[in-house]
């Protein structure tokens, strides 16, 4: 199953300088032999990719997003890159020819709302001994945006659009991680949350970011005339709690080591090339 919700490629690339940059400070744990096998799971388009690469000189790196706008982005920028890869793929139906070395990943586990599948199969898409290097929305995230979206969304004017919403985004808690990874075959685990504030220029900046990257499951909701007013209101909502337009995020770190379990008694997603079928297989990053 891939992801229900598309994303603007060309508008996350130009607003997605938080999420880059704490993609270079999550990079900055990864102790590289450098010839590693990884996979970039929830790759955008491929600005943290690309830096994960470089650390990696030796190595390569198949890039996975469910995006079909973030892969073609991410393929454009990798055109005649031989280390990389990009497939179109859902990380709760994950499939590699080879285990790799690596599981690195940042902005993209609070899309999918079933950690321990998602857990499962990232541990078998490692070699016994593989790191899983991990940043994402946790517990807490975006709180005085996720209060002003639904405060918003309770408005008379858009209140219908909303009948029986479910959010799209699970921002989970250190310790169930924790929990779920070693229950997925993970040891010397470790998880911690840490705030980061993402600060704005102006309201109308913060409302087009909220657009691009948090709000697209809400607005695929709307007519394409409202899209851009329930936006700015929610923008404006959050900019009112202080004067701030910025947004309160809380980061969900993971580092843990896929245990030395042997294949046959965890069963396998291992695919042989010659039952790739042609392109991609159809089998994302954000907020």
């Amino acid at each position: 199953m891939i992801l229900a919700r598309e994303w603007d490629a060309g508008e996350y690339e130009e607003l997605s300088a938080p999420q880059t940059r704490w993609g270079v400070e999550v990079l900055e744990r990864l102790d590289a032999r450098g010839d590693e096998a990884a996979i970039d799971a929830g790759c955008g388009t491929g600005r943290v990719t690309e830096l994960l690469l470089a650390k990696l000189p030796e190595g390569s790196v198949l890039a996975v997003d469910g995006s079909r706008a973030m892969v073609e982005a991410a393929r454009r920028r990798f055109a005649g890159e031989p280390r990389v890869r990009v497939e179109r793929q859902d990380l709760l139906s994950l499939e590699v020819e080879e285990r790799v070395d690596l599981v690195f990943s940042t902005a993209t586990f609070h899309w999918i709302a079933d950690h321990d599948r998602l857990f499962e199969n990232l541990a078998r898409a490692l070699k016994p001994g593989g790191r899983l290097i991990a940043q994402c929305g946790g517990e807490g995230n975006i709180s005085r945006a996720t209060r002003a979206t639904i405060e918003t969304m309770e408005e008379e004017f858009f209140r219908d659009y909303f009948a029986g919403w479910k959010d799209d985004k699970y921002y989970a808690d250190a310790r169930t991680t924790a929990k779920r990874l070693e229950a997925a075959g993970f040891e010397e685990v470790e998880t911690w949350l840490h705030d980061e504030v993402a600060a704005f220029d102006s309201v109308d900046e913060l409302a087009r970011f909220l657009g691009t990257v948090v709000l697209g499951g809400h607005l695929e909701k709307l007519p394409e005339e409202e899209r851009g007013p329930f936006a700015a209101a929610v923008a404006e909502k959050v900019a009112a709690v202080d004067g701030r337009p910025a947004l309160d995020y809380v980061r969900l770190n993971i580092i843990a080591r896929r245990s030395a379990l042997s294949y046959e008694e965890e069963g396998t997603n291992i695919t042989s090339p010659a039952a790739e079928p042609p392109g991609i297989a159809e089998t994302k990053e954000g907020a």
